[in-house]
Parts: structure tokens; sequence; C-alpha cells
């Protein structure tokens, strides 16, 4: 009897294994708390993208170079988050004087010269700020969300803007990717 309860035993655990090498195979790689890595490596990528449209090219810009920061942070990225923010902070002193690019411009000084996430963090949680300030005012169409992790920084919180309802937590990137709630939709 103790063989043949050995012998279903092992044969469950080769089957199972099989399974999971077979699963690993075909099914994207997990990281962290519900992290979806798909193939080219972005943990930032969802379902769902808003397309959004805005009065201005600036507005435009500006929404675009956010996304690709928040990117770079999502996936934990500071080397891909220095030179966005630095390619950022070139193309609005390039193109405008305007109010939102002086807002910016410390914060994102402190991102392309750092290396560590954590600042990076902090700055962009400033950015994020100033940033929904400015779209709020220059949205045509589409919608941009709001978002919130409760978590972010030792539980004191902190908001971002995001393209799509998903949640890509930019404060904790792999570590907890899908932490944070829709605060508000912005139209």
């Amino acid at each position: 009897m103790k063989n043949t309860l050995l012998v279903i035993a092992a044969l469950a655990i080769v089957s199972c294994k099989q399974q999971i090498v077979s699963d690993v195979q075909t099914a994207p790689t997990q990281i962290g708390v519900n992290a979806v890595v798909t193939e080219n490596g972005d943990l930032n990528v969802t379902n769902a993208v808003e397309e959004v449209t805005f009065k201005t090219d600036e507005a435009s810009q500006i929404h675009a170079a956010y996304l690709s920061l928040k990117g770079a942070l999502v996936n934990t990225d500071p080397y891909e988050a220095a030179e966005i923010a630095s390619n950022f902070k070139s193309t609005l002193e390039s193109q405008t004087e305007s109010d939102i690019a002086k807002g910016l411009n410390d914060d994102l000084a402190l991102i392309s010269v750092s290396k560590d996430a954590a600042e990076q963090r902090v700055a962009f949680e400033n950015i994020s700020k100033k940033v929904e300030v400015y779209l709020s005012n220059e949205i045509t169409s589409g919608t941009i969300y709001k978002q919130y992790c409760p978590m972010a920084f030792e539980g004191k919180g902190a908001y971002w803007l995001s393209n799509s309802k998903e949640i890509r937590n930019p404060y904790y990137g792999d570590k907890m990717l899908k932490c944070g709630v829709v605060d508000k939709e912005i139209q």
C-alpha cells in the first residue's frame, strides 16, 4: 500500500512539474505582487489605453513625456527615467517659457541627475501634481485617470496620472504593480 501511494505521489509531482514548465513557456512572467511582464519586458503595458487630445501641442507633448516618465518608474528603471526627464526638461526649455515649464524644471532636473529610483519617485510625485493642474484645463477629448496608492511613501500615499484605468504603480514598480485605485477621471 505504501509503495502504491509513493508511486501515485511521484506521478502527481512529475505531472505537475511538466504542467508548470509548460505554463512558464506560454504565460507571461510573474514578478512581485500581481506583476505581469510582457514579451518586451515592460510592466507598464495595459489592456486598454485611453486616447486623449489637448488644446495645444505643448499639452500633448507634456502628457506624452509624463507617461513615458511614469512608465520608466513603473519599470523601476532609474537610468531610463533620468534620460526621459532630461529630454522632457530640454523640450520644455526649448519650446516654451510657460509657467508649467518653469514649475517642472527643478523636479525634472533632480530626476535627470539621480540614479536612485526612490529619489526620482519623490520628484515624480511633485511633477504629477503640477501636470494634473495643467492638463486638467487643456483636455479637449478623452480621459486622464488620476490614480492613488495609499501605501506610497510609508503610508502617506501618492497620486499619479495614467492613460488607462488599469493600475500600474510608479511608486512601487514590480513590488506592488497593481496597488492603487482610480481616484478621479479627468475629462
